[in-house]
């Protein structure tokens, strides 16, 4: 029989884990306590070129593989003078763990492990997945994790309420650049004004019909920011203007999909261009991560896998509003879902808390997965 050291107290290992600041970009010292707990639970432990770690259990007997994934980054606190408790005290107090990450999803890791640590005589392979920078890079460092070590089925650690996640929304950022020519503003005829061809450009967009879908509602377009060159300068017609939207995708929405239906909607606008936004991080290993604003949306495909799970957590099904690192599994077409305690309106707020009753409950519901998928 397969068997593996104690696992922690679930409260007391997520706790340890709040109390360790780690915004993205500064996972590195919540990732070497990660790794040390992994060993100490008897995982073969790796870490990424972008930071994460990965824990590894091989089963009794040859089998699936199964791969949990939470991620170690957090928001940023804010003002901490505006929390009740800590940021980073991890208090306990009205049945509940108050601080930074406590929902999202330091609970969910710290319930992954104890699972994990705990499960015996199963068959195939176990990982769990602590990734870096899934707030502001979601889905990079998870396919670096797949691309290394493919699974049969992914769990994704988000604050479901413990509901199992069967689809998600997906997002993208796009950059709108319109061109002008300046002019003094004393004589604006003399110019061409940018701000006026961009606001043109937002109100062809704003009547854009977007898809709906019965589960994920609909598809989301959001002016974020605009802004105009030469700034300041009350003397000069601006030359350049530029805007950026936030979107949320629902299935079947790409890049491509989403730059084209913007393009056509801007015919006989002139001087317009329209693209697709990058970001980059650069990881606590010093390595650049670098992605296209485009993180696609998801469905479950597998309608006997879903009712297995189902049936082994007892709950129902959620359909995620946000976006998540489940998209790098379905973008691979690995089987994936969404699970963890606490609430999607616990998470980036001022006094961040999960239940503690819950927190016990995620591991439980992991066990129960691992047993189920692993036999």
């Amino acid at each position: 029989m397969l068997t593996a050291p104690p696992a922690p107290d679930v409260i007391e290992l997520c706790r340890e884990f709040v109390r360790i600041p780690s915004p993205s970009g500064q996972e590195g010292a919540l990732a070497a306590v990660v790794a040390a707990h992994m060993k100490f639970m008897g995982f073969s432990v790796e870490l990424d070129r972008f930071g994460s770690v990965l824990g590894t259990r091989k089963g009794t007997r040859p089998g699936p593989s199964l791969l949990f994934d939470s991620h170690l980054d957090v928001v940023p606190v804010g003002d901490p003078d505006a929390w009740t408790h800590p940021p980073f005290g991890a208090d306990l107090a009205e049945g509940r763990l108050w601080g930074r990450g406590a929902a999202d999803t330091k609970c969910s890791l710290a319930a992954m492990l104890c699972a994990g640590a705990a499960a015996s005589d199963f068959a195939g392979t176990l990982h769990i997945s602590a990734s870096v920078c899934e707030e502001n890079m979601t889905a990079v460092a998870l396919a670096e994790v797949l691309d290394r070590h493919p699974a049969d089925l992914v769990i994704v650690g988000e604050p479901t309420g413990l509901c199992l996640g069967t689809a998600q929304k997906g997002r993208a950022g796009l950059l709108l650049e319109a061109k002008g020519r300046s002019a003094h503003t004393s004589r604006p005829e003399l110019g061409d004004n940018a701000v006026y061809k961009m606001l043109e450009a937002i109100k062809r967009i704003r009547a854009l019909p977007l898809p709906v879908d019965p589960e994920l509602g609909p598809a989301i377009c959001e002016l974020i920011e605009i802004d105009s060159e030469p700034k300041p300068s009350p003397g000069m017609v601006p030359h350049r203007c530029t805007a950026r939207l936030a979107l949320r995708l629902l299935p079947g929405e790409t890049a491509q999909t989403v730059r084209e239906r913007t393009v056509a909607c801007l015919q006989g606008l002139e001087s317009i261009e329209v693209q697709l936004l990058t970001s980059s991080q650069r990881c606590h290993t010093g390595i650049e991560m670098v992605m296209e604003e485009c993180v696609l949306s998801w469905k479950a495909q597998d309608a006997k896998l879903q009712a297995r799970l189902l049936a082994a957590l007892d709950t129902k099904a959620f359909a995620a509003p946000y976006s998540t690192n489940a998209s790098a599994a379905a973008a691979r077409n690995i089987p994936a879902f969404l699970l963890g305690p606490g609430s999607i309106e616990q998470a980036h707020s001022v006094d961040e808390w999960v239940s503690l009753d819950e927190l016990r409950a995620a591991q439980v519901a992991y066990a129960a997965l691992i047993k189920e998928f692993l036999g």
